[in-house]
């Protein structure tokens, strides 16, 4: 039940379930998973020592709003193990895969179409992952799980912030790396895939000073 409960907050905020600034309730989340509260609690404890939540001083936890600096790391970081491990995945590649991957990447893109942002974001994740696991790399992938945990949230404002054109269309560079056996195309591709949703938020998002982050109202953790 615990791996349970943490996997699927994990999940969640890897997808962008939960936005910047908002408050984590254990009793609500309990009742969303049918559980109890203790299974719950622990989940919120590990993904707070992860950094993917924050316990504020009123023993409130919300998910951790976003500086500018910190997102510039978290995206350089990505960029390197996402990268790597890429060029991995595809010296594996096999067709499998690419079907595998051309079908979640097709899902994406009818969510889009159709403003389906928890979907696409869903399917988003999803395609990355199901790469990056075809790697065999299992020292690395914890480490961008936890990544993604800490930008996730932050990067779903990518689908409703105004200005911002989300159309995920590097995969397709992805894709035509893995089929013609180029590590360096796909790795180049991912890159160009984190850099571009970076570069827009960095634009036109509202990022908040480290230490400007106020404690929500009526939202205690116990």
């Amino acid at each position: 039940m615990r791996v349970r409960v943490y996997r699927s907050l994990a999940r969640g905020l890897m997808a962008g379930m939960f936005k910047p600034g908002e408050a984590v309730s254990l009793r609500t989340l309990a009742h969303h998973l049918g559980t109890s509260a203790m299974p719950v609690r622990e989940a919120v404890s590990r993904l707070i020592a992860e950094r993917a939540l924050v316990l504020l001083p009123n023993r409130s936890v919300i998910v951790p709003r976003m500086s500018r600096a910190r997102f510039n790391e978290l995206t350089k970081t990505r960029q390197i193990l996402e990268g790597r491990v890429t060029e991995a995945a595809c010296a594996r590649a096999t067709p499998a895969l690419l079907r595998e991957l051309s079908e979640i990447n097709e899902a994406m893109k009818r969510c889009v179409t159709v403003d389906d942002f928890h979907g696409a974001l869903t399917h988003n994740m999803a395609f990355h992952f199901t790469l990056y696991r075809a790697a065999g790399n299992p020292v690395v992938l914890p480490l961008i799980e936890m990544l993604w945990l800490q930008a996730g949230p932050f990067l779903a404002l990518s689908l409703t912030t105004p200005g911002v054109r989300w159309t995920a269309r590097h995969h397709q560079a992805v894709l035509a790396g893995l089929r013609a056996s180029l590590p360096p195309v796909a790795r180049r591709a991912i890159e160009a895939d984190i850099e571009d949703t970076s570069v827009q938020l960095l634009k036109k998002a509202i990022f908040e000073d480290a230490n400007d982050v106020a404690a929500p109202e009526n939202h205690p953790m116990l």
